[in-house]
């Protein structure tokens, strides 16, 4: 049974002014016993017995969404300043709560005696760690960061939602610069980390590929001694790590590697290798899975499970949402990979639709790639290329700021112009979609997570469904 921290326990450790809802309607004494509920920070996705934490935004105060949160169902609040307290809810008032937040994930910290595995890497993070938390969870009770809880507000909210009797915590650590990762190894202290790959993402504000790489080994220079690292074989990564306090294993195809996968294949949403002889197949789409798989089996080994055993589990994994999640739509097979974006992302998202079997056309329909700063131009621009050489598309549709470099670069490597479709705006891709995609179509639709490409998704199950020509 798990154990619960206790209104009284967040008080005490955050010295806030605990309020509760009007007389008669629960007593300070009783609420100060009241098991703490899981810790949420957005309002709008608070359900029942929930705890509210009101953080403040570049935009918003979030202490005025209180009462929003009380509605939905929440338990508690914690806010910067006095609100209306429900009966039988409670309120705690606090100078900062993003500082206290801080203070009470350090809390939860500091009485969690299980292993913290902390998962970075330009792509692949959430998958690696889902993959992981699905090995270990498989025999022990413990957490996971949801969604991609992984910056300096994520990192925390996560960590709040460990349980003292808990056997593991798998953290997903982000970086959009340099000292991040070091700052968020800090405060969760992980005995194990995991770097799936080094790759183009955030290139704006890192400068470097070599930058990322150096970034994402700040995990390895806050393991202990005793501590362990899983690393993808990469190359950069190879170059930046030199002699760590930690032990490390490389993970990969390499027969270097110290956990090297044989026989792999990729085909019609499974995912399948051979390790030392024990075959594992994985529901996912796309080769580029195998660095999180073989990073979770790595894990898993490390922490006394069998390949047997694992095997077992990867079989029925189920992935993140509009993560490679493949579905007709429109008699169209539909690959909505549009949570995020990256050039390495970009890249293992093309070789997927350039293997997928299709008896009509590849058609990639793209957004904005972000923080790439001065090297915005040109990647989109090779993007576009790529659309064409590793893509195969016979039809680009691509909108936002850079989409004419999109457009350019595919048009370049041969694509005709009347196949290349640049839009300013995601709502400017609707009139073609709607005429472009046929049944039998591969299409692809991809992009930063600012483009909210999965509109475009959502838009294309509204069209009615259209004879091939």
């Amino acid at each position: 049974m798990t154990i619960q921290p206790t209104v009284g326990q967040l008080t005490s450790v955050l010295d806030g002014r605990l309020l509760t809802g009007p007389a008669g309607s629960a007593r300070a004494i009783d609420v100060r016993a009241t098991e703490l509920g899981p810790v949420v920070s957005d309002s709008r996705a608070i359900e029942a017995g929930q705890v509210f934490w009101a953080l403040r935004g570049p935009r918003h105060e979030g202490s005025d969404f209180a009462a929003d949160a009380f509605q939905r169902g929440a338990v508690g609040v914690v806010a910067s300043r006095p609100v209306e307290v429900p009966p039988g809810r409670w309120a705690l008032v606090v100078d900062n709560t993003m500082a206290a937040l801080r203070c009470w994930a350090e809390q939860c910290r500091a009485e969690f005696n299980g292993v913290v595995i902390g998962v970075t890497g330009s792509v692949g993070k959430t998958t690696t760690r889902q993959m992981i938390h699905a090995i270990l969870g498989s025999r022990w009770r413990g957490s996971a960061s949801p969604r991609n809880f992984n910056n300096h507000i994520g990192v925390p909210l996560s960590m709040s939602n460990i349980r003292s009797d808990h056997a593991y915590s798998v953290l997903e650590l982000g970086a959009s610069h340099p000292g991040e990762i070091a700052r968020l190894s800090e405060l969760c202290q992980p005995k194990i980390g995991v770097i799936t790959q080094v790759g183009d993402a955030h290139l704006g504000e890192f400068g470097s590929r070599r930058t990322i790489a150096q970034s994402k080994a700040e995990l390895l220079a806050a393991l202990p001694e005793d501590g362990h690292a899983i690393l993808g074989d990469d190359a950069w990564l190879r170059q930046v790590v030199h002699r760590p306090a930690a032990s490390v294993s490389w993970v990969g195809e390499a027969e270097h590697c110290d956990l090297t996968a044989t026989a792999v294949q990729a085909h019609g949403g499974q995912l399948s290798f051979e390790i030392d002889g024990r075959h594992f197949s994985v529901p996912v789409w796309g080769r580029h899975h195998l660095r999180s798989a073989l990073a979770a089996i790595g894990v898993g080994r490390l922490l006394g499970f069998s390949l047997e055993e694992m095997a077992g589990v990867l079989k029925d994994f189920r992935p993140v949402s509009m993560r490679c999640e493949v579905r007709e739509i429109r008699g169209a097979t539909v690959i909505n990979d549009a949570y995020n974006a990256n050039p390495t992302a970009m890249r293992a998202a093309l070789e997927l639709l350039r293997d997928m079997e299709t008896t009509g056309r590849r058609v990639v329909v793209l957004g904005d790639m972000g923080e790439l700063g001065d090297e915005a131009a040109r990647l989109h621009w090779e993007l576009g290329k790529q659309v064409v050489a590793i893509g195969q598309a016979d039809l680009l549709i691509t909108c936002g700021e850079f989409a004419r470099h999109v457009v350019a670069g595919a048009r370049a490597a041969g694509l005709p112009q009347a196949r290349a479709i640049p839009c300013d705006k995601l709502e400017h891709t609707l009139p073609h979609l709607g005429q472009a995609i046929l049944p039998g179509d591969a299409v692809l639709v991809k992009g930063s997570r600012m483009m909210g490409m999965e509109r475009l998704v959502a838009a294309m199950e509204q069209y009615p469904t259209r004879r091939s020509a």
